[in-house]
């Protein structure tokens, strides 16, 4: 699977040094400076050049490898134009290092990009790891992750299997306050999607 890491200006530098520096990673804005200091170059800068100048970026990016877009006003808009631009390009996966701990119109907006995006898009910060999963069946890798919620996005019927507490076909909804929490037995676990999405975050907190 061709993989691409989008490094927005709120990626944990620790996450980003443990996991990822082996893959092709893409600064946007601030996020290609941190790329910088794990001593790694930036497959690609993305920036409306607003926020950082053409001439820092430059200093160590080749020219051919920044590219502007138009910045857009609405929370989020931007990393939809980003992710839409590399799946164009041929990404499978884009993994979006960000934060889950900042406004709530921040962390609606990425959770909305995940719904909303067109390939199979994932967030990580420093405690969890976010993905939406739309309707069929998954396969769900532990990853050394203590355990993981299920949210309906916005709703629906969900199964789990290989699990410390297998489900079959129960409905799960956003607007309401229940979510599933399990973990998984060994290193997968299958699930299955009905009538809907599910946002599914895999949780450290426990180790």
């Amino acid at each position: 699977m061709k993989r691409m890491v989008l490094v927005t200006p709120h990626a944990s530098p620790e996450i980003l040094a443990k996991n990822f520096l082996g893959d092709q990673l893409i600064g946007l804005e601030e996020g290609s400076f941190l790329i910088k200091d794990a001593r790694v170059h930036p497959f690609l800068a993305l920036s409306c050049l607003k926020r950082v100048s053409l001439e820092d970026l430059l200093s160590f990016v080749p020219k051919d490898k920044i590219l502007r877009y138009e910045e857009e006003a609405e929370e989020g808009a931007n990393i939809s134009k980003v992710l839409d631009y590399l799946y164009s390009k041929g990404a499978e996966q884009v993994v979006i290092l960000d934060s889950l701990s900042g406004t709530l119109e921040h962390i609606h907006a990425l959770l909305k990009v995940l719904g909303d995006s067109q390939g199979h898009t994932v967030l990580q910060d420093d405690n969890d790891y976010v993905a939406y999963y739309p309707e069929g069946v998954h396969v769900i890798a532990r990853q050394g992750y203590g355990e993981f919620s299920l949210f309906g996005f916005p709703e629906a019927d969900v199964s789990l299997e290989h699990v410390s507490k297998p489900i079959r076909n129960v409905h799960l909804s956003f607007a309401s306050t229940d979510s599933l929490t399990n973990s998984i037995l060994e290193r997968v676990a299958v699930l299955k999607v009905k009538n809907g999405g599910v946002l599914l975050a895999l949780s450290n907190k426990d180790e």
